[in-house]
C-alpha cells in the first residue's frame, strides 16, 4: 500500500458537513489521520480518512465498520478510542480519539532507544491493553510497532480491525517479523498469535533488535530453527517469558495476553529482587578514618581547659616583665598566649590523627617436641568480592555454613610434622553467582553458564520456611583463577559473582601422632 496520497483533504475543508479539518496528525495503514473540529459538539476529534477512489476501498470498508463495532467494546486507557464510522462525498472516515502521538515504528526509524525500565513499562502497558481486548473476544489483526502510538510516557494501541499493510518503504519491511508463523502458513489468527507478536515487540524493545534475522528474498520472513540473536541483552528473568512467547507452535505459547501479564509481573519481581540484592552486595564503606576525628572532640576540650591557665601565666609573666617598657599592647599579649595554645592543639591533633596500622595478633607456638608441634587454629577470613548474600547451609566449607576455621579450637593438635599455612596458590574459592526464590530462573542461569564452559551447579537450601536456589561455580584453586572466572562470568551474564574463600582442607584435618618404635 502506498502511504503518500495525492487526495488528502485540504486544511479547513468540511467533512460530512460536521468536521472541519485542522491539520494532519500522522500516516497510518489504510488511510491518513487528521485532527478535526467537531462543529456540533464543539470539541476536537481525529478522522481516519480513506478516499473513495482508492484501490483498497472495498476491503477497507469492512475494516472501518468492524473497527467502529469493536470500538464500542474496547474502552481502555491504552486503547485508542473509536466512536463512529461514516461516509462523505469523497471519503470514508472513522471518528477517533484525537491522540497526537507518533508510531513506535517512526521512533525506531529515527533510531530512538528506550532504557530498560522504559521498555518494560511500555511492554506491560501493551500487554494489559491486549489482555483486556482478549477478555472482550477481540484479537488485534496486526500487532506491530506501526499500530502503537506514543506521546511521551502515554501509549495507545490502535487499528484493531485492520489487516497487515506493510507499505512500500524499505524500513517497513521488518513488519513481517511480527506476523505469527501459523498466520503466514494460512491459519486463523488467535490470541496466541498476538502473544507471539508481543514476544517480538518485547525483544525489540528491550534488546534493541529483532529476535531472528529477516529473509526478505524468501516466502517465510524469518527462521525459527535458530536461537534468538542478542539473547544476552535480555535480563535473565525475562528471557524465559519471551522465549515462550516466541514458540513456533501456538500450543506451546501462553494462551492469551492475560497470562503474559502475570508472567511479566513475576519477572519484574525477580529483577527487582536481584537489583535489591545487588545493592546489598556492595561492601559497606569503612568508617575507621572518622574515628580519630570523633575521638578528638572531648580530648581537644580537655586540652583547652588544661592549657588555659598556662596561657594566662605566660601572659601575666610577660606583662610583669614588659610592663615598665610599655612596648607590647594587651592584644599582642593575648595573641602570644593563643599562639602557644594553637601550637599545642596542632601537636595533639597530629598525635590523635596518626594511628599506626593494626598488627595481627601474634601466634604463639609452643616449643616443639620431637616429631610434634602445636598449631593454632586458622583465623577465618571474611569473603572477598561482590555477589549475592550467603545462605545458611550445613555443608562444611560451603558459603553460609560454619567452616572449621570459624569453630573454636578444641586444644593443641599433635601432628607428625610442623604444619605450615597453605600458600595463596593452594587456596580454594567458590563463586556464588545469584540466588533465586524459584528453580526455573536458577536452571536457566545454570544452562547459560554451562553453555559458556562454566561449571555451574544449583544448590537448594532453606532460608526460614522458604527454599532458595543458589547458582554456584567452582571450587577453583588460586585467587587469580577465581578472580579471572568472576570477571569472565560478569562479562557473559552481566552479574558480578561473590568470591568466597573456602577453608583449606588441612585447616581442620587432625593427625594422630604415631607411636615411636
Amino acid at each position: 500500500m502506498t502511504y503518500n496520497r495525492s487526495d488528502h483533504p485540504e486544511t479547513n475543508e468540511m467533512i460530512g458537513q460536521r468536521y472541519l479539518i485542522v491539520r494532519q496528525l500522522r500516516e497510518e495503514p489504510w488511510g491518513g489521520v487528521w485532527l478535526a473540529q467537531d462543529n456540533i459538539l464543539r470539541t476536537e476529534v481525529s478522522l481516519k480518512l480513506l478516499a473513495r477512489d482508492a484501490p483498497e476501498w472495498a476491503a477497507a470498508r469492512d475494516m472501518f465498520e468492524h473497527a467502529a463495532i469493536a470500538g464500542l467494546k474496547l474502552r481502555h486507557p491504552q486503547i485508542l478510542g473509536v466512536f463512529h464510522v461514516d461516509k462523505a462525498e469523497k471519503f470514508l472516515y472513522l471518528v477517533e480519539e484525537p491522540f497526537p502521538g507518533d508510531s513506535l515504528m517512526a521512533q525506531w526509524v529515527r533510531q530512538e532507544r528506550f532504557s530498560l525500565p522504559q521498555a518494560l513499562h511500555r511492554l506491560e502497558l501493551l500487554t494489559q491493553a491486549l489482555a483486556f481486548a482478549h477478555q472482550q473476544g477481540e484479537v488485534h489483526q496486526f500487532l506491530s510497532p506501526l499500530n502503537i502510538l506514543l506521546q511521551g510516557e502515554d501509549l495507545r494501541l490502535a487499528n484493531f480491525a485492520f489487516a497487515p499493510a506493510y507499505g512500500d518503504e524499505p524500513q517497513h519491511l521488518e513488519l513481517r517479523a511480527y506476523v505469527p508463523p501459523e498466520v503466514i502458513n494460512g491459519d486463523r489468527l488467535t490470541p496466541a498469535g498476538n502473544v507471539f507478536s508481543l514476544g517480538v515487540l518485547g525483544f525489540r524493545l528491550v534488546a534493541g533488535s529483532l529476535p531472528y534475522p529477516l529473509t526478505f528474498d524468501e516466502p517465510f520472513p524469518y527462521r525459527l530453527e535458530y536461537p534468538p540473536a542478542d539473547l544476552e541483552e535480555i535480563p535473565v528473568p525475562l528471557q524465559n517469558v519471551l522465549l515462550r512467547c516466541l514458540a513456533e507452535d501456538p500450543e506451546e505459547r501462553l494462551p492469551h495476553a492475560g497470562a503474559l501479564v502475570s508472567q511479566l509481573h513475576q519477572a519484574r519481581e525477580l529483577m527487582h529482587g536481584v537489583a535489591k540484592q545487588s545493592a546489598a552486595w556492595r561492601p559497606e564503606k569503612s568508617r575507621r578514618r572518622w574515628q580519630p576525628l570523633a575521638q578528638a572532640g572531648p580530648q581537644l576540650k580537655k586540652v583547652w581547659e588544661q592549657g588555659l591557665p598556662h596561657v594566662q601565666k605566660v601572659r601575666d609573666a610577660a606583662k610583669s616583665h614588659l610592663n615598665t617598657l610599655k612596648l607590647l599592647p594587651r592584644r599582642l599579649l593575648w595573641g602570644v598566649g593563643l599562639a602557644v595554645l594553637t601550637v599545642a592543639l596542632i601537636i595533639f591533633g597530629v598525635k590523635v590523627g596518626y594511628q599506626p596500622a593494626s598488627k595481627p595478633p601474634p601466634v604463639t607456638v609452643t616449643a616443639p617436641k620431637p616429631h610434634s608441634a602445636t598449631v593454632a587454629a586458622p583465623v577465618a577470613l571474611p569473603p572477598t568480592g561482590g555477589g549475592p548474600p550467603l545462605m545458611e547451609s550445613g555443608e562444611a566449607g560451603a558459603p553460609g555454613g560454619p567452616s572449621p576455621a570459624a569453630r573454636p579450637a578444641a586444644g593443641p593438635v599433635q601432628a607428625h610434622a610442623t604444619l605450615a599455612s597453605p600458600g595463596a596458590k593452594d587456596q580454594r574459592y567458590l563463586l556464588v553467582v545469584a540466588t533465586y526464590n524459584t528453580m526455573k530462573p536458577a536452571e536457566a542461569l545454570q544452562q547459560r553458564l554451562r553453555a559458556k564452559n562454566q561449571r555451574a551447579v544449583v544448590k537448594i537450601q532453606k532460608a526460614g520456611n522458604k527454599l532458595q536456589y543458589q547458582v554456584r561455580v567452582g571450587p577453583l584453586t588460586g585467587a587469580k583463577a577465581a578472580e579471572d572466572a568472576a570477571n569472565r562470568i560478569k562479562t557473559l551474564v552481566k552479574i558480578t559473582p561473590k568470591v568466597v574463600k573456602l577453608a583449606s582442607k588441612t585447616a581442620g584435618r587432625k593427625k594422630v601422632r604415631r607411636p615411636s618404635r
